[in-house]
């Protein structure tokens, strides 16, 4: 009886597993671009930056795409830098893979997903989209950060425990010079403009909570006249991992319909 029970609960994980691998389709964009898709019922779309294609569509990171798909999100996503078929074959992948491409080029290894995702958000919009939301997991999240301030389209980024500093990374240790070349400071102003929500633990050591915080700081003061939305959550906790992806959602949606729930204010003394 257990041998059998056992068998069942195997194969409704085979099965859970298949299904959550054909919820999306495999696209390509005119100049050869793949990327992941799910066809949502809205007109508000939810890119997520994690690894790869796979594990960024099936929410393996965080929550809060599938949340968002359940209320009618479309989702799509592509290779992060060095990771699915972005890695070379008998080189490095992951972070590793970001340390030697920035020791051997002096180009901005990253130029090329921001133009890759350029081109599948505009693929996907045909000027239908009236939202574009994305959310990066780790490192995924220095990715959702730039690309919300070099594309233009993208109005709304989710950063949960983000690399903000990619020289504060352990595989950045004794890299010297260049470090403005790959600053999201720099973007500052520009973030400002946008919708920005950033979770991160208060004492995460693997992508540097300080780091974090300097980059808020620098959004909030580009702009000293101006509200800026961001909203900046500090997890009471030690190491790398996320949390509020229901919130993020919730927060993700309140930005695309003008609303938010609990946002009154009272006058401070």
């Amino acid at each position: 009886m257990n041998f059998f029970k056992g068998l069942v609960v195997f194969v409704l994980c085979l099965v859970s597993r298949v299904v959550l691998a054909v919820d999306y389709s495999l696209m390509e964009t005119m100049d050869g671009i793949e990327y992941g898709f799910y066809k949502g019922k809205s007109d508000s779309l939810v890119v997520v930056i994690s690894t790869d294609i796979d594990e960024s569509m099936r929410g393996v990171y965080s929550s809060t795409s599938n949340d968002l798909k359940a209320k009618g999100y479309s989702v799509a996503s592509i290779d992060a830098t060095c990771h699915g078929k972005d890695v070379e074959r008998l080189k490095a992948s992951g972070l590793d893979c970001w340390r030697e491409r920035v020791d051997s080029s002096k180009a901005d290894i990253f130029e090329p997903f921001i133009s890759a995702l350029r081109s599948v958000i505009s693929d996907i919009d045909h000027g239908q989209l009236s939202n574009v939301v994305v959310l990066g997991v780790s490192r995924g999240g220095y990715l959702a950060l730039r690309a919300a301030a070099e594309i233009d389209q993208i109005d709304t980024v989710i950063a949960l425990a983000p690399v903000t500093d990619i020289f504060a990374l352990r595989e950045f240790d004794g890299f010297v010079g260049r470090e403005d070349q790959y600053s999201l400071h720099k973007y500052s102003s520009v973030l400002a403009s946008k919708n920005v929500f950033i979770q991160i633990n208060n004492n995460d050591q693997r992508v540097n909570t300080d780091a974090a915080l300097s980059l808020v700081g620098a959004v909030v003061e580009s702009r000293p006249a101006e509200t800026t939305n961001l909203t900046l959550i500090l997890t009471p906790k030690f190491g790398h991992s996320t949390s509020e992806h229901e919130r993020a959602a919730s927060w993700a949606m309140e930005q695309s319909s003008g609303t938010c729930n609990g946002c009154g204010t009272l006058e401070a003394p």
